[in-house]
């Protein structure tokens, strides 16, 4: 089965109201517009575009992965997704507890692990993972020399708890204590943002960064989560693989998205939904979070490369055809999700069947098919399940 699929966009008010349009040319509505969502969870299916009907009734199942473009404007919140044995307990624990799907209150949606990758089409800005203890320790120190006496003292119990026997769980623990923020750390927040807005030098704590989220976000407890984790920017093509447990915050850039079929977020910060804050430190990741870095994918061949990423969940290769490279029939790891991301891509298989995907389009691949190939002009994404 090869069939064109679609979606409507989710208007988040982080999306932007013009990538979509400028880089992929899909229609501007005129909202912000966040993401575009390819598979079946229920929340957002696709369908497939001749005959409307949803992904799932077409091929008989739910698929374990899903793809999507990913457009942000703005700073999301910092959030980190749960690993299986923590979605299952957590998904249990809600339902018994009667709790609808759709209330504000939940944190899990569903009982499935999430984990994801992100792949640059425009250079993209995030925060991942953890900085070392003794970089985030500078911060705190010289952020101490700035504010008030008591704000210092905080700092410094901060640096404490990050240097103590918990170390960065301790922190986030320190800083998430309680569901609003106490007096004391509610003066401290008030103090960075007018770090933030005037001019300052810092030889370690991120002027830019602090200045983007206070202006976004004010005085919120994120801000001292933001300064412990690690900045990058991806390059197009390069990509950010994010395991379960590892804090994250997109910040601007258009991108890619492959993840397994979860809509399971817990939020630690810079955001008006609810922060899951016992959740949030009890399931984070130190480990992971440390060895944080970018993907550069690994090239298989004449316009094939490859994305090593640390999951059996899910396979993302990264593609490049021309009238001199085509990619001729060559096997799918699994049923997949095809992304065009510039020029057209004409996609045929051993069944006979073929389409042409544009940018901004996308393609449902079932693996029923022995062989595929891909000609035309263009690059695209395509998004698979293991076998």
């Amino acid at each position: 089965m090869l069939v064109k699929i679609g979606n409507h966009p989710r208007d988040y008010d982080w999306g932007s109201k013009t990538l979509f349009a400028d880089v992929l040319n899909i229609e501007a509505t005129g909202r912000e517009m966040a993401e575009l969502w390819f598979g079946t969870h229920p929340i957002s299916e696709a369908f497939e575009i001749e005959s409307n009907s949803p992904l799932s009734t077409l091929i008989g199942k739910r698929l374990d992965f899903m793809a999507k473009f990913l457009a942000a404007e703005h700073p999301l919140s910092i959030q980190l997704h749960p690993n299986a044995a923590q979605a299952e307990a957590g998904f249990a624990t809600e339902n018994a507890a009667g709790l609808d799907l759709a209330d504000a209150s939940r944190i899990f949606r569903d009982d499935k692990a999430k984990r994801e990758a992100i792949v640059a089409i425009t250079e993209f800005e995030m925060l991942a993972g953890l900085r070392p203890a003794d970089q985030v320790a500078d911060v705190l120190d010289e952020l101490a020399e700035r504010v008030s006496e008591g704000s210092a003292a905080l700092l410094a119990s901060y640096g404490a708890s990050l240097l103590g026997a918990e170390g960065h769980r301790g922190l986030f623990g320190a800083i998430l204590d309680g569901d609003q923020p106490s007096a004391v750390q509610a003066v401290l927040l008030g103090e960075l943002v007018a770090l933030a807005q005037a001019p300052q030098e810092f030889r370690y704590v991120d002027a830019a960064l602090l200045h983007l989220l206070t202006k976004r976000f004010g005085a919120d407890r994120g801000l001292l989560l933001a300064l412990a984790m690690q900045r990058f920017t991806l390059e197009p093509g390069e990509a950010m693989f994010v395991e379960t447990g590892v804090p994250h915050c997109y910040l601007s850039g258009l991108g890619a998205e492959v993840m397994t079929s979860s809509d399971n977020v817990l939020r630690g910060g810079l955001t008006q939904k609810q922060v899951s804050t016992t959740e949030f430190v009890a399931m984070l990741d130190v480990a992971e979070a440390l060895e944080t870095s970018i993907t550069v994918p690994r090239q298989l061949g004449g316009g094939l490369w490859r994305y090593d990423f640390a999951t059996e969940d899910f396979v993302v290769h990264r593609i490049s055809v021309s009238g001199s490279n085509m990619l001729i029939d060559f096997g799918l790891p699994g049923a997949s999700i095809l992304m065009c991301l510039s020029g057209e891509l004409a996609v045929s298989n051993s069944l006979e069947e073929r389409l042409v995907l544009r940018k901004g389009e996308a393609a449902y691949l079932s693996d029923d098919a022995r062989y595929y190939s891909i000609t035309g002009s263009g690059d695209g994404l395509l998004a698979s399940a293991t076998a």
